[in-house]
């Protein structure tokens, strides 16, 4: 049955990338999420969290640089709810060249539902999933992002929060003031786990925003998205970004989708263009 999920993906696999180099090629932006704003952070794992010993991004006590894109997945008008994204980009976070990406789209943290997208009206509020499920070490989860709020609690519900100027302006306000978010696990029973603390740091300028490149395989050891449905994602993204460029990359054909090995997922650097971060003050 996992053989014949595969043959699915790679047939479906050119069909699918063509429709999103289109689409790209006609916004001369991304296809989904072409309005977004940019941050610096970092994702801290805290000291006394669940050991994870074949995951290093996720070793105890460590801290990564984040480099972040929030987006409204059609691009409709403020204040119109969308779909709307939060892309992680932790550089270097696997060795030299070698980034982690994560992507999440407006979800809730219920139960059965964690694999379902919802349109939101806010960032600040309510709860982002990858939907699609990763292996990570010897669990299959999905990854989730609640916004940690101080003093009144948090929402992870959706509770269809929309915020009165529009969702990115209402993040611009939030992470002036110290917006920060929980990376959480997740089956598709029971209550989700902390793993990690996001914090939102200085605002990056239009134009690194707008050269930032992501992709779910972009990934490294102890971490790996699962499901034929993701290989379909490696395919979308590579034609979005190539169709940005108006054209594929000399010799490389835009709508090839690649069969990913369990034992060794590449780290796709060529598609991440250099960005630089600043340090974490203090």
């Amino acid at each position: 049955m996992r053989e014949l999920r595969l043959w699915a993906a790679a047939a479906a696999g050119p069909a699918v990338a063509a429709g999103f180099y289109a689409l790209a090629t006609a916004r001369r932006r991304r296809s989904l999420h072409p309005i977004g704003l940019g941050y610096q952070g970092w994702l801290e794992v805290p000291h006394q969290g669940p050991a994870r010993p074949g995951v290093p991004l996720f070793q105890a006590g460590a801290t990564h640089p984040a480099l972040l894109r929030f987006s409204r997945g059609a691009g409709l008008p403020e204040p119109l709810p969308d779909a709307l994204g939060v892309a992680i980009k932790l550089p270097n976070a696997h060795g030299l060249g070698a980034d982690q990406d994560l992507l999440l789209t407006s979800s809730t943290d219920r139960p059965l539902l964690r694999r379902l997208l919802f349109p939101a009206g806010s960032f600040a509020h309510g709860a982002f999933s990858t939907a699609l499920p990763y292996d990570l070490g010897n669990d299959r989860v999905v990854l989730l992002l609640v916004p940690a709020r101080s003093g009144a609690g948090r929402s992870a519900d959706g509770d269809d929060h929309h915020a009165a100027g529009g969702a990115l302006a209402e993040l611009r306000a939030a992470a002036a003031n110290g917006l920060g978010f929980e990376l959480r696990t997740a089956g598709s029973f029971g209550r989700s786990r902390p793993l990690a603390t996001l914090r939102i740091g200085p605002p990056l300028p239009a134009e690194e925003t707008e050269a930032l490149r992501f992709n779910p395989w972009t990934t490294g050891p102890g971490i790996r998205p699962a499901g034929w449905l993701n290989l379909l994602r490696d395919a979308a993204y590579r034609a979005s970004q190539r169709g940005r460029s108006r054209g594929p990359s000399p010799g490389r054909l835009p709508f090839s989708p690649r069969i990913h090995r369990r034992g060794g997922v590449g780290n796709q650097a060529s598609d991440s263009p250099p960005t630089l971060y600043r340090q974490r003050p203090g």
